[in-house]
């Protein structure tokens, strides 16, 4: 069964994400979420982690003086090569 759900984003492009998905998915205050293009097509889903460990993570990588643009290329291609790994999984 396909859903659909309209949603108003901000002029700073910030969406507000419909109670049921958020139940769904699991989603509370704090929580990340990966969206994933693929095609046409993009996909929202919880980012599974612990919360303390990103929030250390993202104080390293700030301390660090990497920049914005060299660490979307790296979670991009991180990304990619763990999609590739996901299709690459047995299908139940």
């Amino acid at each position: 069964m396909t859903e659909a759900y309209v949603c108003k984003v901000t002029k700073v492009g910030q969406v507000t994400l419909p109670k049921e998905i958020r139940e769904k998915l699991n989603i509370t205050e704090n929580d990340y979420i990966t969206i994933e293009q693929i095609g046409d097509t993009y996909f929202i889903k919880k980012l599974r982690g612990d919360k303390d460990l990103l929030k250390k993570i993202r104080t390293r990588v700030k301390k660090s003086g990497i920049t914005l643009e060299k660490l979307n290329k790296i979670i991009e291609e991180e990304s990619k090569d763990a999609w590739k790994k996901h299709q690459s999984l047995p299908r139940r």
